[in-house]
């Protein structure tokens, strides 16, 4: 490994993210624990002085290592009245722990490749998200440091499974097919990786990502899905509904999001039915046309984030379903408040409703473990289901 180093990837838009701190209508630092990593927490331990105090008074050791700040009144104890971070401007940038460091970026490792992005969860990156208006590119560069050791992978797998996925992104930056035409391809992809995987022939995958890199099968696969469909207008309604009935029960992260569960249930009660409901959905479309740009950037989101993830856990179905339903879980709550707001939806909201959604689905462990095992056994993500949702 001598003169090797760490191969950093990143969407073309990251560049522009920088944290706008106190002037973000939102913050960062309430509604979740803070997870202190074990290095930060050493640290944490040896200031002294009066914050140092501060600091020690509201650390709670965990068994694993690191620690937990306690939260007062749901937020940081360190956030203070300006939603300024007191560490930060007692200690210094470089003595934030990891969740704070890194938040809302995510990394992902890969042997020698390290991917880093930044998710919807909070407003400013959501607004670069669905402002990007261009086919997404991702730009590579070496971080110039040795390369000591990097993670165990199935090599053979990962390159299967890169290639598989730079197919995905070819499929969702299509314009001649819709985010629904998109997800009923993706649907049927990942059914048929998922099979040779199940079958422990990844060498199998390439011939999947061959066919699907032919519009011709592409256009026949939509056809077939659309004719299985025949709109079974009420049941997809039903099914609908029934993404956020589940969400009883699990962890609130910001008060909000109940207020758009709200928001959908009114508006499902008035729908009546299935017919009416894809009426609003069919209208929706229209109004939103030149819009459309921000959902394949959310599905190219969801499939650069998780997609390789099935290197470990070998389940593709599943992260192709984390793009899939976060895509129509996002558009039904759009379609709900343009439907109550006057058949008008902002960029502000609709940026709002996604990083609410990012925040339950993707920023609580108990609930994205949940959900990850109710997207593989409940009938309303399976995959007849999810076809009926796409118009």
């Amino acid at each position: 490994m001598k003169g090797r180093s760490m191969k950093i990837v990143t969407p073309h838009y990251y560049k522009d993210f920088k944290c706008i701190a106190g002037a973000c209508t939102d913050t960062c630092c309430a509604g979740w624990d803070v997870d202190v990593d074990d290095k930060s927490y050493r640290y944490y331990k040896t200031v002294d002085g009066n914050f140092g105090k501060r600091l020690k008074s509201v650390m709670v050791p965990e068994k694993e290592g690191g620690c937990t700040f306690t939260l007062q009144n749901g937020r940081c104890p360190f956030l203070n009245d300006n939603n300024l971070c007191d560490l930060y401007i007692a200690l210094g940038e470089d003595k934030l722990c990891d969740t704070c460091a890194e938040f809302p970026r995510f990394i992902n490792e890969y042997g020698s490749v390290k991917e880093i992005g930044i998710a919807p969860s909070c407003k400013t990156a959501g607004e670069i998200m669905f402002n990007y208006d261009k086919v997404l590119t991702f730009d590579e560069e070496e971080d110039g440091k040795p390369l000591t050791g990097y993670n165990d992978i199935d090599g053979f797998l990962y390159m299967q499974l890169r290639n598989a996925r730079k197919c995905a992104y070819d499929i969702i930056q299509n314009k001649k097919y819709t985010p629904d035409e998109v997800c009923l391809i993706l649907i049927e992809y990942a059914i048929r990786i998922q099979k040779h995987m199940d079958d422990e022939r990844d060498d199998l995958i390439a011939n999947v990502v061959k066919s699907f890199k032919d519009e011709k099968i592409l256009d026949k696969i939509i056809a077939d899905a659309k004719k299985k469909k025949t709109y079974d207008s009420f049941r997809g309604f039903k099914d609908i509904g029934r993404f956020f009935e589940k969400f009883d029960g699990m962890e609130v992260i910001n008060p909000d999001w109940l207020k758009y569960c709200d928001i959908q249930e009114k508006f499902m009660k008035s729908c009546h039915d299935g017919s009416s409901y894809e009426k609003y959905v069919i209208d929706f479309e229209e109004y939103y046309n030149d819009r459309q740009f921000e959902y394949r950037q959310l599905l190219m989101y969801y499939i650069y984030r998780y997609f390789l993830d099935a290197v470990y856990d070998i389940n593709i179905v599943l992260k192709v379903k984390n793009a899939i339903i976060g895509y129509a879980a996002l558009r039904h709550l759009d379609v709900a408040a343009w439907a109550v707001n006057g058949k008008k939806l902002s960029k502000t909201e609709q940026v709002d409703i996604a990083h609410l959604y990012s925040r339950q689905f993707e920023h609580s462990y108990t609930n994205f473990e949940k959900y990850s095992e109710k997207f593989m056994s409940m009938r309303c993500y399976g995959y007849s289901s999810l076809r009926r949702m796409m118009v």
